[in-house]
């Protein structure tokens, strides 16, 4: 994981173009390029994860190709293997100028992982940049009074160049000369549910765990030590529990939790951390530590967004401790809510057809919310995280098995409706995670790292004459950061604008998950809880 920076059309000026990429240094603060190609510049912030030696330095040259790539790509040796590409060293992205020398546009769809790149022909001077296909790696795109064109991993490196500044967007490609050239989309999410049957029931719980373990496994290979984002919920538990498996007990693995102290998370994470072995460590932080954090994690994560802002606030820190102990990477459990319907308000999903379609919009757009705010949190200390939940076969896996199975009410845990019960009861073997934590119940990350965290954030706002919102807001505006990135809607419990409207009339308009009271365990009364599970039936 890296920073690209890049300029092309007219005389980009180098000192300019080193300042700016230098913005995004967090990134990769283990060296640094700037190489002149056709036209314009690369730049290149480099974070030593994948072959460490001067091998894996970027910019990558084959020919009249020039490369760089931020991200992880997994199946680089297979693809080598197919055609014939004799790298130089060990680095999972050198293979990108030559695979696209063979492939041309179709290199996206030949690569599986998580990316953003850039290549340039330096006898044409035509560009190729695309992104992942869930928006991952953050890529944004802009340009100056002149004309001339920028691209980055952070918008913070053109704000202060470019006149305007968008995202670019995933699942896109764009082949030209600067400014000439065409977007293209490369990846559809145009998933066909199976039709529920009985009988497929058991072929649906093996799929799901072969896929999930597979993920994992696939993402597991890194030259620096394995480490694992621990929140005790069940998404990061089953990464965590899975890669146990597959590495065998006799490998070190590291577990990591935050959260305020007697956070709800504390007590599930230290229960996975003993039942798979782990080395765990867990920091704590204070309303005032993560208040006072606020504005540099506005300026990291580069949104307004209330609750991306309340739970990357937690990851922000926890991501500089991680790093002092030495660690380039971990892998998480991001994504699985979206694909899985994990959400409270899932609950209220008035038929099939709507709920796949909230989980399709949810996913199209997670590169505004989770992607961004697990990226680019834990980026700030240079760490790299690895999203199992988002590998493309599982994803196929989870939006097409059936949706009446992925559904709250199709399994019941203690006589309640269960969200993600087909994933829960697809992992339910062979001891693979304590009862407590495969059947508990979704907590938000801003909200499992303790309660009063965003009580104690409201009424620090109030205290202070202002609202979290204006505060957040304040900050973007003094960073000077694009309007267009941000995406707004109301949204009930990180739902999209369809799934706020499924809520019964007075649920509380807020991202936590506490505000579907009928729902979650903490917020409701015993006889609302009942209404609703019976209203459900």
């Amino acid at each position: 994981m890296c920073g690209i920076f890049a300029c092309f059309g007219g005389k980009c000026d180098r000192r300019e173009a080193v300042d700016n990429a230098y913005k995004q240094n967090h990134r990769g603060p283990d060296d640094f390029c700037c190489l002149e190609v056709t036209g314009g510049l690369f730049c290149f912030n480099r974070l030593n994860v994948m072959d460490r030696t001067d091998l894996g330095r970027q910019p990558f040259v084959y020919q009249e190709y020039t490369a760089m790539t931020n991200g992880e790509i997994y199946n680089h040796k297979s693809l080598e293997a197919e055609f014939g590409i004799q790298n130089r060293g060990k680095s999972d992205c050198e293979l990108i100028p030559e695979l696209f020398s063979k492939v041309g546009e179709e290199l996206p769809k030949r690569l599986d992982g998580m990316f953003a790149t850039v290549v340039i022909n330096n006898k044409t001077g035509e560009l190729f940049i695309t992104r992942d296909h869930i928006g991952i790696i953050p890529l944004y795109w802009g340009t100056d009074t002149e004309g001339r064109l920028y691209i980055a991993s952070e918008q913070k490196c053109l704000v202060d160049i470019c006149e305007v500044v968008e995202i670019f967007p995933p699942r896109m490609y764009y082949h030209g000369p600067p400014k000439m050239g065409k977007l293209k989309q490369w990846y559809f999410m145009d998933w066909t549910p199976q039709v529920y049957a009985v009988e497929d029931e058991e072929k649906v719980y093996d799929r799901i765990y072969d896929g999930m373990y597979k993920a994992v496994e696939k993402m597991i290979p890194c030259d620096s030590p394995n480490g694992f984002l621990l929140s005790g919920g069940l998404d990061s538990s089953l990464v965590a529990a899975l890669a146990r498996r597959i590495l065998g007990p006799e490998h070190e693995l590291h577990t990591f939790t935050i959260g305020l102290e007697n956070a709800p998370d504390f007590k599930f994470a230290r229960a996975v951390a003993a039942h798979i072995g782990s080395i765990h460590h867990e920091f704590t932080y204070t309303l005032q530590e993560g208040v006072d954090s606020i504005p540099q994690v506005i300026h990291k994560i580069e949104t307004f967004n209330a609750t991306t802002i309340r739970s990357s606030t937690p990851q922000y820190l926890m991501s500089k401790k991680i790093a002092a102990r030495g660690f380039k990477m971990v892998m998480s459990g991001e994504g699985a809510d979206e694909a899985w319907g994990g959400y409270l308000y899932f609950h209220y999903a008035p038929n099939d057809e709507e709920f796949h379609e909230e989980m399709k919009d949810k996913l199209a757009d997670l590169h505004y919310y989770d992607c961004l705010r697990t990226n680019k949190s834990m980026l700030a200390s240079g760490v790299e995280v690895r999203v199992p939940f988002l590998d493309p076969d599982l994803l196929d896996i989870a939006m097409t098995i059936p949706v009446k199975m992925k559904h709250p009410n199709f399994i019941k845990h203690e006589g309640r409706p269960i969200e993600k019960g087909v994933l829960r009861k697809a992992c339910d073997r062979d001891n693979l995670l304590p009862k407590s934590v495969l059947w508990r119940q979704k907590e938000q990350f801003s909200d499992s790292v303790g309660y009063d965290w965003i009580d104690g954030l409201k009424q620090y706002y109030k205290d202070a004459g202002t609202t979290e919102e204006q505060f957040n807001m304040s900050m973007y505006k003094k960073y000077n950061f694009s309007m267009t990135t941000v995406k707004t809607g109301k949204s009930v419990a990180c739902s999209t604008p369809r799934g706020a409207s499924w809520m019964p009339e007075g649920t509380a308009n807020d991202e936590s998950g506490r505000s579907v009271l009928a729902v979650h365990q903490s917020s409701a009364p015993a006889s609302e809880k009942q209404e609703m599970i019976s209203g459900s039936e």
